[in-house]
């Protein structure tokens, strides 16, 4: 047991002076300040031409020069890109708060009357899915905005719920 522990310490010390680092040597040119020259790698840009712009039958010169292979001009073809594959899209992921649901009729008009007398900016819709009635308020893209007014609800419908529902979207 003693030889162990003995073999173990050894083998310890030996460790942590094989890790022991290294100093580097510097050299007496610390006060000269370093120096690179990488203007060989930069890539040259060309300009385009002056375009004309008329502003009250006056003609101003505007200089917007455009630069061939300038980043502006890939990121807008991106944005492009990105704009017209939204325009492709019809409906969002979103969210809607559910204040009654059951069978009966007169009780989703009375939660459709409570809500719009608690804020008439809020629209609620009744909807029947066979075999109940749905009283849903708002569409919202925004989980945030949609948990402020369900909060605003909560207090008069205590069973309300914030649903995610896919919500029409009309870009023009």
């Amino acid at each position: 047991m003693r030889a162990l522990r003995l073999i173990i310490l050894v083998s310890l010390v030996a460790v942590v002076n094989s890790c022991k680092t290294s100093s580097v040597i510097s050299s007496d040119s610390s006060t000269e300040a370093y120096r690179e020259d990488l203007s060989i790698l930069r890539p040259e840009l060309r300009s385009a031409k002056v375009d004309t712009i008329e502003i009250d039958s006056s003609k101003v010169m505007a200089r917007t020069e455009r630069i061939a292979g300038h980043i502006k001009i890939e990121l807008d073809s991106v944005n492009q890109i990105i704009i017209e594959q939204n325009r492709a899209r019809k409906f969002v992921d979103g969210f809607t708060i559910q204040v009654y649901t059951g069978t009966d009729r007169d009780k989703a008009n009375e939660a459709v009357n409570t809500v719009r007398s608690m804020n008439p900016e809020l629209e609620p819709k009744m909807r029947y899915v066979q075999p109940s009635y749905k009283v849903q308020v708002g569409q919202y893209i925004s989980k945030l905005e949609a948990h402020a007014i369900y909060e605003s609800l909560r207090d008069e419908f205590p069973l309300a719920l914030l649903i995610p529902e896919r919500i029409p979207v009309d870009y023009d």
